[in-house]
């Protein structure tokens, strides 16, 4: 059992907390605003033993092990270093940082400090997308060969313009929703990319951009072809097809569904599994790594959120 903290309580946070409370490897010891009402709400809510108004203070608590971290986009690369400084292991919302030069630097950073140090991308670590990888694994559509994959939503609902989704350096749908798509088309394919193309998608009125689309072809022949787009909502927002030549998967909501459909001999089948939280897999899984003294994850390490950022990165060139 790890005692978690949550630093920074937007409403991610909420869904956070519940991950923490459903995983029977995690106690959610702490939470911590820059507003000392706010945390004490908030605690009082989600059972949490300690409160802080200040994130300092919460990380000089000797009794924090894991700090998960909920703040915007724009606050995680500084935010990082801080924990680490403490010498506190830390899964960071996606996604993690900038760009590539940052991601090297914080796992660096961490390996020095012997801390663990995860990108929170609940997408590999839900029972769903698990339990699909591994009928994969076992041939159930045969050689997989195509993903696709799209997460699209309206990006201005009832955001105001100076959001800071909407800014130019750390805005933008690629960062915000983008980075779903590509996860999980990198999670089936369990390759590195040996080449990818990337487009953006632009509105008049925004420097950020407003949807992405790419194909990716994997070293081990897979091709991805993944899309993201705030100018319209899909059905479950997220969906994903995997396709193999004995048959393929149809997933809903891949991001945080827990039912698929397999299409095969002419015959649907649908799958569905358990699941209370999807934010409860990444946790119990961050603090198993933590428990065999592993630094990074072995699904979702240092090298896979290279991958990812390195397409969002490809994205914001295309946008200039």
């Amino acid at each position: 059992m790890k005692n978690i903290a949550i630093l920074g309580l937007g409403n991610i946070a909420k869904r956070v907390a519940k991950g923490v409370l459903c995983s029977k490897k995690a106690y959610l010891y702490a939470v911590a605003s820059r507003r000392l009402e706010q945390a004490k709400s908030f605690a009082d809510k989600y059972g949490s033993q300690v409160f802080y108004g200040s994130y300092e203070e919460m990380l000089k608590d000797v009794n924090v092990d894991l700090v998960y971290i909920c703040t915007p986009n724009t606050l995680h690369y500084e935010q990082i270093k801080l924990c680490l400084s403490y010498g506190k292991h830390v899964i960071c919302e996606k996604p993690m940082v900038k760009n590539e030069e940052q991601v090297r630097e914080l796992f660096a950073l961490a390996r020095e400090k012997g801390c663990f140090l995860m990108e929170a991308e609940k997408t590999m670590f839900t029972p769903l997308n698990k339990k699909i990888k591994e009928m994969i694994s076992e041939g159930v559509i045969g050689k997989l060969h195509t993903i696709r994959a799209q997460y699209c939503s309206d990006g201005l609902d009832g955001l105001p313009d100076d959001h800071w989704v909407l800014g130019e350096e750390f805005g933008g749908c690629t960062y915000d929703i983008g980075v779903y798509p590509i996860c999980v088309a990198h999670f089936y394919a369990d390759s590195k990319m040996k080449e990818f193309q990337a487009e953006t998608v632009k509105h008049p009125a925004y420097k950020c951009d407003f949807g992405m689309d790419a194909d990716i072809f994997y070293k081990n022949g897979i091709y991805g072809c993944v899309r993201a787009n705030w100018f319209y909502q899909a059905e479950n927002k997220g969906n994903a097809v995997l396709v193999g030549d004995k048959g393929y998967f149809e997933i809903p909501a891949y991001w945080k569904g827990n039912k698929a459909y397999l299409h095969k001999d002419g015959v649907i089948e649908e799958i569905e599994v358990e699941m209370e939280s999807d934010f409860e897999g990444e946790i119990t899984h961050a603090i198993e790594c933590i428990e065999k003294d592993l630094l990074e994850s072995p699904v979702l390490s240092e090298e896979m959120s290279v991958e990812i950022i390195r397409v969002v990165e490809a994205v914001q060139k295309r946008k200039k």
